[in-house]
């Protein structure tokens, strides 16, 4: 889709001309306010078809691809050709002047697809082939000084606050490889330069044109992973698929919910050291040991908390049913952000 701006520029100027002309999209809608149209099949790019009473040509541009003009004699190709070199004019993109330029305009989806093939193709850039985006949240000047970029992938800058890892997935094997890496990455800028950035990785995309969609999923694991793992550092939009669950539910129902275990009642129970307990109880999956060691407790004090915990509610968290009831529960307790356009 052309900049409003400029096309309404462009029909300025158009009007000018003695004869009607019409502009299209690839898929025949008419960008100028008329009715869609059938396209006309083109022998050749800039070679004129007449139908109907109207003269076709094809531009050189994707934001304004069809152009017709009324009236099938040579004033009326003259004057098609002439529309076709001022669209082809006024839509040269200005901002796609640097490969990275490109790859930005893949991951905001702010180009249509064969505009950013031809723009790739132009940069160098494989079209297919699969990558992963890796969204790094702090300062960016400072986190790209760090990263080291591999063959195959790029490092864009979004915004002072936004960097992007175009990750080639050449030689990851998944989403576990991608973890590691991230949390490799954000380790290494912590040590250098004293940057907590926050990482999140969104979905694999196996075009060029598929990253957008991939740049939006890390997006949503940074503004999930916030809200539901805050002890964390690193977000997987794969590896979130309950929080994402949880997060689409109506606030109401959320709350709702909550409150059947999070109430009035339990409010003594579940203090700050109990819901510590919890949590790392749960990271150490049911592991008393481990829980135990990692919190510098007795055995026997974990198990002591644990029975007053079922005692009280029913649920007995060394049961993995009633320890998946009680995170549901608890994790409905937290509200995501409305999604942001990035």
């Amino acid at each position: 889709m052309p900049d409003k701006r400029i096309l309404e520029q462009l029909m300025t100027m158009l009007r000018g001309l003695r004869a009607q002309v019409r502009l299209f999209d690839e898929h025949g809608e008419c960008l100028s306010g008329g009715e869609s149209e059938v396209l006309p099949e083109f022998p050749q790019m800039g070679m004129a078809v007449v139908r109907d009473g109207w003269t076709w040509i094809r531009t050189m541009t994707n934001a304004i691809p069809y152009i017709c003009v009324e009236g099938e004699d040579a004033a009326a190709s003259d004057c098609a050709r002439l529309a076709a070199a001022l669209a082809e004019s006024m839509m040269r993109e200005p901002s796609a002047t640097t490969r990275d330029d490109v790859l930005r305009g893949a991951l905001r989806e702010d180009m249509p697809e064969p505009e950013l093939v031809t723009l790739a193709t132009e940069y160098g850039i494989p079209s297919d082939e699969e990558r992963c985006a890796m969204l790094f949240h702090g300062t960016a000047s400072v986190i790209r000084e760090v990263i080291a970029v591999g063959e195959g992938d790029a490092l864009v800058e979004m915004d002072r606050h936004a960097l992007v890892l175009i990750k080639s997935m050449r030689n990851i094997e998944g989403y576990d490889d991608l973890i590691q890496l991230a949390a490799a990455i954000e380790q290494t800028v912590m040590a250098e330069t004293g940057e907590h950035p926050l990482v999140s990785i969104g979905e694999c995309a196996s075009t060029l044109f598929g990253l957008g969609a991939s740049y939006r999923a890390a997006w949503r694991a940074l503004e999930i992973g916030r809200v539901y793992r805050p002890n964390e550092d690193v977000y997987s939009y794969h590896n979130l698929v309950m929080e994402r669950f949880l997060s689409e539910l109506p606030p109401d129902i959320g709350r709702r919910y909550h409150s059947l275990l999070f109430n009035r009642k339990t409010q003594r129970l579940f203090s700050e050291e109990m819901l510590q307990t919890i949590d790392m109880f749960f990271r150490k999956d049911l592991n008393l040991s481990d829980t135990a060691r990692q919190l510098y407790i007795h055995r026997n004090t974990l198990v002591y908390r644990l029975d007053k915990i079922q005692r009280q509610t029913g649920l007995d968290l060394r049961k993995f049913d009633d320890a998946i009831t009680f995170k549901t529960l608890f994790l409905l307790g937290k509200q995501v952000p409305e999604r942001t356009t990035r």
